[in-house]
């Protein structure tokens, strides 16, 4: 009987763990994800939400061994692989996350992302960092995760062939996406692991459990797989859309109140201008491309680093602007919002307008600054100093974000995931569901963009002393 290790977790109580999960586990770049946050800058706003992205990745292996127990029963390599690949997902992360990826990856050129360095690492590092750590333990350890692994891929001629073969396995379960298959929307579908998790997990750590009451085990059951078109696909029976639009509507409001809480973006913006401040100083371009060096960066390398270099003398003008930002960070001296602007669109991607309404908001508050400067009974000469500075300054003191578009549900993120429904009778697309059960109806559709405008230096009384923001607001629409 293979013995397995037990991993207490706050939300699923007991995960279970096998030979081969805990030699991977316990490489060098699984470990890192111990010091990467899961929630970057909500922990500035609800502390508790210090959790990371490996109890995440453990949280995500346990939910796809769930929906792979039931999907593929007695599949013992399946199973195995779809619970890899769960734990894995996020193993191309930087520091900080998603904001890596807005700013470092982009600098460097890196396309596809976290995604693109999650294939170069299973590929290139793991078999080789696996390889090294069964190679280091008790030989009664080491037969047990070879008989795992013998399980999981069959018979190999040597170790190192045999978990090759195993990454390259866990890497085609991603490369699922385009084609929407049953594996990968297990991982990262619309209902998928990962989503199921970080609603359970960032709700629970952020103390917003009321937002993460879905229920995972029956969404689980009551997945299937069909055949359509010639191709297997991952389908979901009706009898639980009540607990789908559950899981659902506890995203968006987690999405809401904890990841683009005004608090939370303007952390998550000073760490995305820390990077890319920091981003020629500390080399970081350079250093990614080695997945050696990649693997050692941090969130607190990252902020280590900067702190030393400018200690030590280094007098980088990037530099020196990031350490003053991280200052700010690390005593919660935000930038403020002075304009929040929600709006829902149907029928396109309201990210298409949302930039053009910051732009057309700035200008206007650009004008009304310098009409109020010329202004022949502004007599207060401070004043007329602080408005002159903010006009100088324009560019560099208004910050604009426009995070990913908020939907309650949206038919088309079922439809490109090629998910669908069963109504007892009949295997439908979500859109066709919806129409035939139009009770569903008012909650599809809308999809509502947040535009805000931070000042990174806090003028926010004399813009409003005089009028400065615009008072006309795009109202939010809570029609569901």
């Amino acid at each position: 009987m293979m013995k397995y290790k037990v991993s207490r977790d706050p939300i699923y109580s007991e995960i279970f763990i096998s030979p081969l999960e805990r030699a991977i586990i316990d490489t060098k770049p699984v470990q890192r994800l111990r010091f990467l946050s899961q929630l970057t800058g909500a922990v500035m706003v609800y502390p508790g939400a210090s959790h990371t992205r490996f109890a995440h990745s453990i949280g995500v292996m346990h939910v796809s061994g769930m929906y792979a127990e039931h999907l593929f029963p007695n599949d013992y390599p399946k199973i195995r692989i779809l619970r890899l690949a769960g734990l894995l997902h996020d193993i191309g992360h930087g520091p900080f996350s998603h904001q890596f990826d807005d700013v470092v990856y982009p600098l460097a050129g890196v396309k596809e992302g976290h995604d693109e360095y999650r294939e170069r690492i299973l590929l290139e590092l793991m078999p080789k960092h696996t390889l090294e750590e069964i190679e280091n333990m008790r030989e009664e350890d080491r037969s047990e995760v070879l008989k795992d692994l013998s399980m999981t891929v069959g018979e190999s001629q040597n170790l190192e062939d045999g978990l090759k073969r195993l990454f390259k396995a866990i890497v085609e379960i991603f490369e699922g996406e385009e084609e929407g298959t049953v594996e990968f929307n297990v991982i990262q579908g619309p209902l998928g692991a990962d989503r199921i998790d970080f609603i359970l997990r960032d709700s629970y750590n952020s103390g917003t459990r009321t937002f993460g009451t879905g229920a995972p085990d029956r969404i689980i059951r009551n997945s299937l797989i069909v055949e359509k078109d010639g191709k297997r696909l991952l389908c979901y029976k009706n009898k639980a859309m009540d607990d789908i639009y559950t899981a659902l509507f506890g995203r968006f409001m987690m999405y809401k109140n904890v990841y683009f809480h005004k608090t939370s973006r303007a952390a998550d913006l000073m760490i995305q201008e820390i990077l890319r401040l920091a981003f020629d100083p500390l080399k970081l371009g350079e250093r990614i491309k080695d997945l050696e060096e990649f693997v050692d960066l941090t969130d607190m390398t990252i902020f280590e680093e900067i702190k030393y270099m400018y200690k030590h003398g280094e007098r980088d003008e990037s530099l020196e602007k990031a350490y003053k930002v991280l200052q700010r960070l690390l005593k919660r001296d935000l930038w403020k919002v002075v304009i929040e602007m929600p709006f829902p669109i149907e029928g396109i991607d309201p990210a298409l307008v949302g930039k053009s309404i910051a732009r057309e908001t700035l200008n206007k508050m650009k004008e009304k600054t310098e009409e109020v400067i010329n202004r022949d009974d502004l007599k207060n000469p401070k004043d007329a100093d602080i408005l002159k500075y903010i006009l100088d300054n324009f560019d560099d003191l208004f910050v604009v974000d426009t995070p990913y578009q908020l939907t309650l549900v949206h038919p088309d993120e079922f439809v490109q995931s090629s998910v669908l429904v069963f109504d007892g009778t009949n295997v439908m697309g979500f859109e066709e569901y919806v129409k035939r059960y139009p009770a569903y109806k008012l909650m599809t559709n809308n999809l509502i963009q947040i535009v805000r405008i931070y000042i990174t230096e806090d003028y926010r009384d004399i813009l409003k002393k005089y009028e400065i923001i615009p008072e006309e607001r795009v109202r939010m629409v809570t029609r569901w």
